[in-house]
């Protein structure tokens, strides 16, 4: 048999390195992220790199984030044992807890060949189809860039970072989360409907199943329909989430 020569570039597509991380603090996953950024970014081991995960409850603050989106008192913030982290990513604050799914996604633009917006749509339209799959519909509003909307309210908000051409952050996706929990912080305190998965179902999602569709939708959409999955990362250890320890 002889060999289709034509067939080869020199932009050989490669496999995208998808981690399932658990329950992980979100400060562990930023400096895991960046490590992975360089990995991409220097093309060194990893060409592209998506990290799911869910976090402790925190609150990550980001470049456009301001102080109506948090408790006037600090003091409500210190009795549920709750910090703000700063980030380099767009949009506001967003409150991270057990039932969001976080979903990291790291490439290169120019080697998957398109700019900000087209990444920002098609991490867009990888949540959009997964949520689909579960038989929810959700839609883009032309007056926000960020979110994703269900019929009850935000579901998810996709707010990204580009460092010297490779993504950062990417989505955060309410599949279980307590919603009157997340209607006190960004902009559920700015009055906005914070909705999830659940509510737009009226009946629970199973999150294996989320995860394994928004993997393949993310992979096909930025262009890696091949890719590894792997569970967890030796840089990390995990939280318990009953008593919130690292192990």
């Amino acid at each position: 048999m002889s060999a289709d020569w034509e067939s080869f570039t020199e932009q050989t597509v490669e496999a995208a390195e998808v981690r399932l991380l658990g329950f992980v603090d979100a400060p562990a996953v930023l400096a895991l992220q960046k490590l992975m950024q360089h990995e991409v970014r220097q093309q060194s081991r990893v060409s592209a790199g998506i990290l799911i995960c869910e976090h402790p409850p925190i609150l990550s603050a980001g470049r456009d984030s301001n102080l109506l989106e948090l408790p006037a008192d600090q003091r409500e913030l210190e009795s549920r044992s709750l910090r703000v982290h700063r980030v380099s990513r767009e949009g506001g604050t967003i409150l991270h807890q057990p039932g969001q799914l976080a979903i990291y996604v790291i490439v290169s633009l120019s080697e998957c060949g398109f700019g900000e917006n087209e990444f920002r749509w098609r991490l867009q339209d990888a949540i959009i189809r997964t949520c689909d799959d579960s038989q929810v519909k959700v839609e883009r509003r032309t007056d926000d860039p960020h979110g994703l909307y269900g019929r009850h309210g935000l579901l998810c908000e996709t707010c990204f970072e580009v460092e010297r051409g490779v993504t950062g952050f990417g989505a955060f996706l309410n599949i279980s989360a307590r919603l009157d929990e997340a209607r006190q912080f960004g902009r559920g305190l700015l009055g906005e409907r914070i909705s999830s998965l659940n509510a737009e179902r009226v009946r629970p999602s199973l999150m294996a199943q989320v995860r394994s569709a928004l993997i393949e939708n993310l992979c096909e959409q930025m262009g890696y329909p091949e890719y590894h999955i792997h569970t967890g990362h030796p840089f990390l250890k995990r939280v318990n989430m009953a008593t919130g320890q690292q192990h």
